[in-house]
């Protein structure tokens, strides 16, 4: 054991964290999607979850600077009016459920997401008022139970005509309001300890490097070669994961 966790789950870590910091960096989104549904095949959601939500904060900031002009400020504060409420309650699921049911939950949600995504689930005119809280309130629960906000937000842009610097600077804008917001209400739950404190820092440095790759790649890779892989990446993750929750 290194610092509560093996080396087994260490390697997995950072492993997830390089390729997750690059889907961030590119994309705007996927961080936590990809860390924490990863790692939780091996490790306990509530070990990883708190630190995907604090190495997304790191990412979250170093980006905002370079989209900030693209973001949907009025479906931004929307969705963040509907997340701020079930926050709590998702965190309070995630201090109370067993480990198995938390994966169970974690693994369904990415996959439901992820095949939603797949096939290409369109909406005719841009969001409206009613659809973006209630994405919000979904984002919200997600949040805060599994440290995922993003399957609500990416189906619903990518299923909406906006464009693609929209989604993603508006992803970036959102999780960083709802991961401040996450890691408060988990540090009140005692699920912020200094192991994971320690986990985070030691992670940083791999994140850091591949959130800069990822930006750098962003416009010139192809945005749909990219997506393809992400999503073949995630469906594999999420059955892995509801496997391990189903067989224990």
């Amino acid at each position: 054991m290194l610092f509560g966790w093996t080396l087994e789950i260490w390697v997995l870590a950072a492993v997830a964290s390089l390729v997750a910091g690059v889907m961030r960096g590119f994309t705007g989104f996927g961080f936590a999607l990809i860390l924490v549904t990863a790692v939780t095949v091996l490790a306990p959601p509530s070990d990883i979850v708190p630190v995907s939500l604090l190495l997304d904060i790191f990412a979250g900031i170093r980006m905002l600077p370079h989209v900030h002009a693209d973001i949907d400020r009025r479906g931004s504060v929307l969705m963040v009016l509907g997340a701020l409420p079930a926050i709590p309650l998702g965190a309070l699921a995630l201090s109370a459920l067993s480990d198995d049911a938390m994966r169970l939950g974690i693994g369904v949600a990415v996959l439901i997401a992820t095949l939603a995504i797949a096939a290409g689930i369109g909406l005719k005119r841009v969001p409206g008022t009613g659809l973006k809280l209630a994405t919000g309130a979904t984002m919200g629960l997600l949040s805060g139970a599994a440290g995922i906000p993003g399957p609500p937000v990416i189906l619903l842009y990518l299923s909406s005509p906006l464009p693609v610097a929209t989604l993603r600077a508006t992803a970036v804008a959102v999780f960083l309001v709802t991961d401040l917001v996450s890691v408060v209400v988990m540090g009140f739950y005692g699920l912020i300890t200094a192991h994971l404190l320690l986990h985070c820092l030691i992670l940083i440095p791999i994140v850091e490097g591949a959130v800069l790759l990822g930006r750098r790649l962003y416009g010139r890779a192809d945005p749909a070669t990219v997506k393809r892989a992400a999503l073949v990446l995630l469906g594999t993750l999420a059955v892995v994961v509801i496997g391990r929750s189903v067989l224990g």
